[in-house]
């Protein structure tokens, strides 16, 4: 079995509507290829009698032609609409680390996101979250003062950190914004001349932008010393590079004492495997330009190329001088035989615009791309794909393609050798592991036990559907972590509180279930907490909020020392803050609903959805459920099993009512009403290989309506 701990979730939510334009896309699809079967047929017949095609076979050649395109074009926009995904989640995994950063800074930050509605490709919004953390860690600690320092120059105390997205033409655009100090460009210059990245004279010639771009020089900081956040130097070079990978760049701009944005834009395109290509041919190498790219296309004669100064060449488009190359000669050092009318294409990046010379133009494909892997790599070509009639070519990287033509080599080329083993090591590391020296030894000493309290009972406990439990839990825990930021942002709203008790309440049924008891009563005690912050026996406040996310995080840690057969630990500190927090629980007189004396109560709206299901294919079953619980309280049980019970139906009713079990007024039995595409048969394996299985049912009666 594999290890829980290292289980990634590798789905998305897809919408209704779009299965189904994909299934009829997949129609038309399997029609055309039913009449290309046809078609051919009818070909074969004139070439075995060899005869020339008459008029319905080219009109079936040329009907074929015309179904395809239009399918491919709407069979990838349709995927690429798929796979689009907002940002909103990626946005909301920062409300914690902004908190935690700032208080750990001693900042006060409010944290601010616009444009969570924005579409990126889900592979892009997962390979933000590390660039993103670097630079809102780099905002906190260089960028926003302190409180003191903040009102000392007329600031309000509370600094604003923007994390925005928007689109624009092909492109997402992420912004993190903050309204701190301001980058000082004279001071960067000063770091790099210090560090023998540039010289004294030529920092005299650089623009403010130039100058900003020396942050990414790797080991450049302009901190003379390191703090637990950051100041070492290292990261920006790698945010530069994830961008870079995604085919972006990073706009810098700031203004000293107003605050600095860093934008990253980012081409859509390069979330998806299929391309806009224009294909063309340099003698007998077929390459595949991204129509993105591509600027114009021109026959000119040989006459017209320029050579200038510095021994090369150029073309004049549009009243400008272009650099003029050889695409055979840029990539592999033998040049096109000489013509007397040569073919050009005009590429373009942010690097540049330059004049490819090449033997032809084919025409505009949609090209399934495949990437070329590090091992293979070759400076200018980013991948490898089919064309001109299924012919192998290669795909251009023209932003390498343009630094190859300039004579630079790009960084993942002998550039990047040059790099000390330890830091080009240190550079590939994720950004959330880079930490200071000294706080990564704090990190690999052992705590002293005297601290923490060990579960011990839960060491080597074997979880039934390990995987699965692993994953529900983790999804309780982050769903408890933004509950715990909203309700701070606003303590008095009853909804939120609620549903964070609901929250804290599934994970502790979910931890006693399996048998991890001791780590399951730690969770009671949060649960109870937030049961006294219901009933408005306690307040919500800033202590009440820092004792909730620490409770999080061990649950975080415990989950891991699980998953590696290690005993949980809880640090006894946060035990003596929740003890201290909550109030003296008095016992609860309870009077326990006799489930025989009481039938189902439904609403009206209820009853009506109930009547709108028994029109469908759906069953309508009560059942009758009696169970002895082992491990935790009856009424825990009743609420996992319904919450198990909701996954292959709808409940309408249940005896004792919903808040009487809340309120804990169930003993050992429970009725529930509810709606089901299983049958009876299949309902019947449900109770048993689930509820009887796992949570400690012992009779049952079904009753199909």
């Amino acid at each position: 079995m594999p290890d829980s701990s290292k289980t990634t979730i590798d789905r998305m939510m897809v919408k209704l509507s779009h299965l189904d334009a994909l299934l009829g896309l997949v129609g038309e699809v399997i029609i055309t290829s039913n009449n290309m079967t046809t078609t051919n047929r009818r070909i074969q017949e004139f070439y075995d009698h060899n005869k020339p095609l008459d008029k319905v076979a080219m009109e079936m050649i040329r009907a074929a032609e015309v179904t395809r395109n239009p399918i491919s074009s709407d069979l990838h926009g349709l995927v690429m609409d798929i796979r689009m995904v907002e940002v909103r989640a990626t946005f909301q995994r920062f409300r914690r680390s902004v908190r935690d950063m700032a208080k750990d800074g001693g900042k006060q930050v409010e944290f601010v996101t616009e444009g969570e509605d924005t579409l990126v490709d889900k592979t892009i919004a997962e390979k933000l979250y590390d660039p993103i953390t670097h630079q809102i860690r780099n905002a906190i600690d260089h960028g926003i003062e302190d409180p003191l320092e903040r009102q000392g120059v007329g600031k309000d105390t509370k600094a604003t950190l923007l994390l925005r997205g928007y689109q624009k033409e092909n492109n997402v655009f992420i912004e993190i914004r903050d309204d701190g100090r301001g980058m000082d460009a004279d001071a960067i210059v000063s770091a790099a001349v210090n560090r023998g990245v540039i010289s004294a004279d030529e920092a005299k010639s650089l623009s403010d932008d130039e100058k900003f771009a020396l942050v990414f020089h790797p080991g450049l900081s302009t901190k003379a010393t390191a703090s637990k956040l950051s100041g070492r130097g290292v990261g920006m070079d790698v945010v530069k590079s994830n961008i870079e990978e995604l085919g972006g760049e990073i706009i810098i701009k700031s203004e000293k004492g107003k605050g600095t944005s860093f934008t990253y834009r980012i081409p859509q395109i390069t979330a998806v495997n299929i391309l806009d290509c224009l294909t063309v041919r340099a003698e007998a190498n077929y390459f595949a330009v991204p129509i993105l790219n591509v600027v114009s296309t021109l026959g000119i004669p040989v006459g017209t190329v320029h050579t200038t100064l510095k021994d090369g060449s150029c073309i004049k488009y549009l009243d400008s001088l272009v650099p003029f190359f050889d695409l055979n000669g840029v990539l592999t050092g033998k040049p096109l035989e000489p013509q007397d009318d040569i073919t050009v294409v005009i590429v373009e990046a942010k690097n540049g615009r330059i004049a490819l010379r090449i033997s032809e133009l084919l025409t505009p494909e949609k090209l399934v791309y495949n990437p070329l892997s590090d091992m293979f790599h070759t400076q200018g070509i980013s991948g490898t794909t089919m064309v001109a009639g299924n012919r192998m070519g290669l795909t251009l990287d023209i932003v390498e393609l343009i630094e190859l033509s300039k004579g630079n080599i790009s960084r993942r080329g002998e550039e990047a050798s040059e790099k000390p083993e330890e830091e080009l090591k240190k550079s590939e590391e994720p950004l959330e592991t880079q930490q200071p020296v000294e706080l990564q030894k704090i990190i690999e000493e052992p705590a002293d036990a005297g601290d923490f309290v060990s579960l011990s009972s839960d060491i080597g406990r074997e979880v039934a559907h390990k995987e699965e439990f692993f994953i529900e839990l983790a999804e309780m825990v982050k769903e408890g972590d933004e509950q715990i930021l909203s309700l701070e942002s606003n303590p008095s709203d009853k909804d939120v509180l609620n549903k964070l008790f609901r929250v804290f309440h599934s994970m502790k049924g979910n931890l006693m279930m399996v048998g991890l008891g001791e780590l399951g009563n730690f969770v009671h005690e949060v649960e109870a907490l937030l049961d006294q912050a219901r009933s408005g026996e306690i307040e919500i406040n800033t202590e009440s909020i820092d004792i909730l996310l620490d409770a999080s995080d061990t649950i975080k840690e415990a989950q891991k020392s699980i998953a590696s057969n290690k005993a949980p630990k809880v640090d006894k500190s946060l035990l003596k803050s929740i003890e201290a927090h909550k109030k003296q629980e008095k016992k609860k007189e309870v009077e326990f609903v006799d489930v025989h004396q009481k039938t189902f109560h439904l609403e009206s709206l209820e009853k009506f959805n109930l009547i709108a299901h028994s029109y469908t294919d759906r069953n309508i079953y009560q059942i009758y459920l009696e169970f002895k619980p082992q491990y935790q309280e009856p009424f825990l049980v009743a609420l996992l099993i319904l919450r198990r019970i909701t996954r292959i139906g709808h409940v309408f009713g249940t005896v004792p009512e919903m808040e009487q079990i809340e309120g804990q007024a169930v003993s050992d039995q429970l009725k529930v009403m509810f709606t089901s595409e299983l049958s009876q048969e299949k309902l019947k394996e449900f109770i048993e290989t689930v509820l009887v299985a796992y949570y400690d049912v012992t009779g049952y009666d079904i009753l199909k309506t």
